[in-house]
């Protein structure tokens, strides 16, 4: 083969190759269209609804930051009212105990000089009878 019909050749070969490459390119194309068409819109809608779940996580955390810094400010009193509250009871349990026993040793003592007063009353009676 002459040199000129090389290259000739290699200028199909090229030629072919070029071709071959702007197949391959709207094939490339075409099929990114494609997949585009299959898969964009359902991405999209993906994405934005992940986007409004990530912002009402964030939301909830810091919610919960609020709270729990919210709480550790209430247990402490919680726990110290819990504890007055406890105490009041107790001192209000034992307050009224005395008194009640005041009382009834008051009743105790008046009902005991009333049933002298009876007992002499009847021993009265008796000795006037007989």
């Amino acid at each position: 083969m002459s040199d000129e019909q090389l290259r000739d050749q290699i200028n199909k070969i090229a030629v072919e190759i070029e071709k071959a490459e702007e197949v391959a390119r709207q094939k490339e194309a075409y099929i990114s269209s494609r997949i585009e068409e299959e898969f964009g819109a359902k991405i999209s809608d993906i994405e934005a609804k992940l986007q409004i779940q990530k912002d009402k996580l964030d939301q909830l955390n810091k919610n919960i930051e609020v709270l729990t810094s919210e709480k550790n400010e209430v247990v402490p009193n919680v726990k110290d009212l819990e504890k007055k509250l406890a105490v009041l009871k107790k001192e209000r349990q034992k307050s009224l105990n005395e008194k009640l026993k005041a009382i009834v040793k008051e009743k105790q003592s008046k009902t005991k000089v009333i049933d002298k007063d009876i007992k002499q009353l009847e021993k009265e009676l008796k000795t006037s009878k007989d």
